[in-house]
């Protein structure tokens, strides 16, 4: 039995992706528990960044205080097209936010519940790409700050998606698309001065997962509406530990909560 603060899964690039806890520093490989008995049990306490402890957050993981100060919660944490640290204008704590924005970032397609665009840092993509259950991803930019990624996203999303269909995304494999033909056609869509960050690499990123059995009709587990589930674990997708009965658990959504 383990007790700690609950973190996203941890993941590793191979066939399929292996998963792992981390907790009290202790990794816990969780490949092996497929097909296993599981239970989790929260002890009514949540840990927020900042450390401090309380019975719940005040939103999205976050205590009051950091909610509204943090640059962890600012407004282009959600929205990259809003960043400014390389433009040298604070939102809420310029240092760190250079240190977060000012670095390449990469534009992508990928495929969990059908096309979608996304950005994400250099060197976090595969990363990012498993955290979201994606089943094959190609590259389209590579721009010098995450502002700049967040206006290529602008300009793609107004005709591809840029939010997973979680529910979609855990309910099988998607149907394979022809990426190469998908990021031809957002090449179009990408105004000409930002043609200068196009990627000419045209490799597809294919990732398998470790599933015995898909749900069909999904029941979402939630901590605060019942703080004790088990039962056995059928397989690991994206951020999601997929239970029998059709049940799965948002492990990323629960970060923070001692279990």
């Amino acid at each position: 039995m383990y007790r700690g603060e609950l973190a996203k899964m941890h993941v590793s690039y191979s066939d399929p992706v292996q998963y792992s806890f981390l907790i009290n520093k202790e990794d816990i490989p969780l490949n092996r528990l497929i097909g296993v008995n599981i239970k989790i049990n929260w002890h009514g306490k949540v840990v927020c960044n900042c450390g401090r402890i309380m019975p719940k957050f005040y939103r999205q993981n976050f205590c009051y205080q950091c909610f509204w100060n943090s640059p962890l919660a600012s407004q282009s944490i959600f929205k990259p097209e809003l960043c400014t640290a390389d433009l040298g204008i604070e939102e809420r704590d310029l240092e760190w936010e250079k240190n977060f924005q000012i670095a390449p970032h990469y534009v992508y397609l990928s495929n969990s519940s059908g096309l979608k665009v996304g950005i994400t840092r250099k060197g976090q993509e595969l990363t990012r790409w498993i955290d979201q259950g994606a089943s094959q991803a190609i590259l389209v930019a590579e721009v010098p700050n995450r502002r700049l990624s967040g206006l290529i996203e602008v300009e793609l999303k107004k005709s591809i998606a840029d939010k997973t269909n979680w529910r979609k995304m855990l309910s099988g494999v998607p149907q394979n698309l022809n990426m190469t033909n998908e990021k031809e056609y957002c090449l179009s869509l990408i105004s000409k001065e930002m043609q200068q960050y196009v990627l000419q690499n045209n490799n597809v990123t294919n990732i398998n997962y470790p599933v015995n059995t898909y749900p069909q009709k999904i029941t979402s587990l939630s901590l605060l509406k019942s703080a004790s589930f088990e039962g056995r674990l059928e397989g690991i997708k994206g951020q999601y530990l997929l239970l029998d009965n059709n049940r799965v658990f948002n492990v990323r959504s629960h970060q923070g909560f001692i279990v």
